[in-house]
């Protein structure tokens, strides 16, 4: 067995405990047994909370294990130390649980002092500040304060895990593109410039506009869907609780749906990026990172069409050779929609293959 396929096992572990559990817990009706049914005292609302958020963590925790410590053991030649491992696991799901914690405390107040669809418009703030505050997350989770600028919009961090591939940060108009600072070393000059410049693209061609509209509209979708299905009350942590697991089996349906979207939108941009740089050249670079980053390079077309937003280098050198006048889509549509689940706790944008088990890419999750 390859490291990509226990990885992908390992997701798929993680995703379908959580989706079993939560489909368990509605239709047995158990948050109505496990947490309080009518208001409380705030302190004990705030307690309840964490409890129910602590659980969630402690069914993800063996697969974390398995992710972060059991299978690089088993396949990479420099594994993570447990003591580092479990230092910043440590950091990273206090830090996540805190915000959790306190958002949903919050939510919980305006539903219940001025209705649950006043709940919505939260949400959508909420996401947008956690795109204004990626980047600062992302520090915070990994203790990272050192990063070179280069530039007004480009920035070399440090990071410990090789599957770490940077991304772009930030509200429209502010953004940062962050790249990890070994690639200087590990790719040479003309790998590098064609990453930043296809980075550059996503910007300049509104494909990752495109992508945060995109995500944003599924998730609100999905969260007022999760808000009706619950009963449209919220009165009580265990109403919060309902809706918490709903959007979680809703936001399950976007790991299967948005990926296709993401794929095309990887082609498109590949596709656009021939215009200042030779396939080649395009085709060089994809190559020198997925080798980086340990990806499957044996993945078949249906593995992928259902789990991989970011397609093989094969198939996106396939693609390059078809005639297309596709615009790019919504880049990084698939990943970023996880990311923003934050804004109600979602716990599937640290479930999924390409994370679990690495605290590093929990608010950084891979892009193309």
């Amino acid at each position: 067995m390859t490291q990509a396929k226990a990885r992908l096992l390992t997701g798929m572990g993680c995703v379908g405990s959580l989706v079993l559990t939560a489909v368990a817990l509605l239709s047995t009706d158990a948050i109505s047994q496990l947490l309080p049914v009518r208001a409380i005292d705030p302190v004990q609302e705030l307690v309840a909370l964490t409890v129910f958020l602590m659980f969630v963590a402690l069914l993800i925790l063996p697969f974390d294990i398995i992710g972060g410590l059991v299978i690089p053991a088993a396949f990479e030649s420099t594994p993570p130390h447990p003591r580092a491992w479990v230092r910043q696991w440590s950091r990273s799901i206090v830090s996540q649980l805190l915000m959790h914690t306190f958002a949903l405390f919050f939510y919980l107040q305006i539903g219940r002092a001025v209705g649950a669809p006043w709940l919505i418009p939260l949400f959508a703030v909420l996401q947008l500040g956690l795109l204004a505050g990626q980047e600062l997350l992302w520090r915070l989770m990994t203790s990272n304060v050192r990063a070179k600028r280069s530039g007004k919009l480009v920035a070399f961090v440090t990071s410990n895990d090789r599957r770490f591939v940077g991304g772009v940060t930030g509200l429209p108009g502010l953004e940062s593109i962050l790249v990890p600072s070994s690639w200087q070393q590990t790719l040479n000059p003309d790998q590098l410039k064609v990453m930043l410049r296809r980075r550059e693209a996503a910007l300049s061609s509104g494909a990752r506009f495109r992508g945060i509209i995109g995500a944003m509209l599924w998730n609100i979708t999905c969260f007022s869907a999760a808000i009706l299905l619950a009963g449209g009350i919220v009165n009580s942590v265990a109403d919060l609780a309902t809706i918490f697991l709903w959007f979680l089996l809703l936001s399950f349906v976007g790991l299967l749906v948005l990926p296709a979207f993401s794929r095309r939108s990887v082609f498109a941009l590949d596709r656009l990026l021939t215009q200042q740089t030779s396939p080649s050249a395009l085709n060089d670079a994809i190559e020198a990172v997925d080798q980086l980053t340990e990806q499957d390079t044996a993945r078949s077309a249906v593995a992928e069409s259902v789990f991989q937003p970011i397609p093989c280098p094969e198939r996106r050198a396939h693609a390059l050779s078809m005639e297309s006048e596709d615009a790019p889509g919504a880049w990084n549509v698939a990943r970023l929609a996880l990311y923003l689940t934050w804004a109600f706790g979602g716990p599937l944008a640290r479930s999924v293959h390409c994370n679990v088990g690495r605290p590093e890419l929990w608010a950084m999750l891979p892009a193309d």
